[in-house]
């Protein structure tokens, strides 16, 4: 009887993180696609708006400029690819996790915000490495549940650009790490 309500007990208190990632992994439909994709683009122009304003480093305002460039095409991509799909955004296709990750998204951005220089950069190509990491993840997994056509190939055709965004991102933060030790030693950066 011990055994068993020790079970029960250890159910219990896992039972939320198995929830948790059991809804991470729930089906992709075509409206939770076009919904993170949207708000996705939309965030990321924001994102890529700040670095200009915000970057000390070449490399963090050149990933800005390309991250304004290619989802503001990608913003008519997804429209055009909806419309072929005759699929809407809705906000009640996101699922709790999709609507928590989109929070700490918010609050990281509200974050970056205050910060300028060095901890700018640094923060900025930290969270855009992770950001599109986890989106690259989301539409690979995703990409079988999807019904329409147009979709998966919207979905195959954004797959590269958010890798070479992750790339960039992630060169950004190897220079900007390396200014910092440069710095930290009495030199300048190059």
């Amino acid at each position: 009887m011990k055994t068993m309500a020790t079970g029960i007990a250890f159910a219990l208190v896992l039972w939320p993180a198995f929830a948790q990632a059991k809804e991470s992994q729930a089906k992709m439909t075509d409206a939770r696609l076009v919904t993170l994709l949207q708000k996705c683009n939309r965030e990321e122009i924001e994102a890529g708006q700040m670095a200009q304003r915000r970057g000390m480093s070449e490399a963090v305002r050149n990933l800005g400029k390309t991250l304004i460039a290619d989802h503001t095409q990608a913003e008519k991509e997804v429209a055009e690819a909806a419309k072929k799909a005759k699929v809407a955004a809705s906000d009640s296709a996101l699922t709790d996790q999709d609507r928590q990750e989109e929070k700490v998204g918010k609050n990281k951005m509200e974050q970056m915000k205050k910060m300028d220089g060095a901890e700018f950069d640094k923060a900025f190509a930290s969270e855009m490495s992770n950001d599109h990491a986890h989106m690259i993840s989301l539409l690979k997994e995703g990409k079988g549940d999807l019904h329409s056509d147009a979709l998966k190939k919207l979905v195959d055709d954004t797959l590269p650009v958010l890798q070479q965004h992750k790339d960039l991102a992630d060169a950004a933060a190897s220079k900007v790490a390396r200014a910092g030790s440069q710095g930290n030693q009495g030199r300048s950066p190059r």
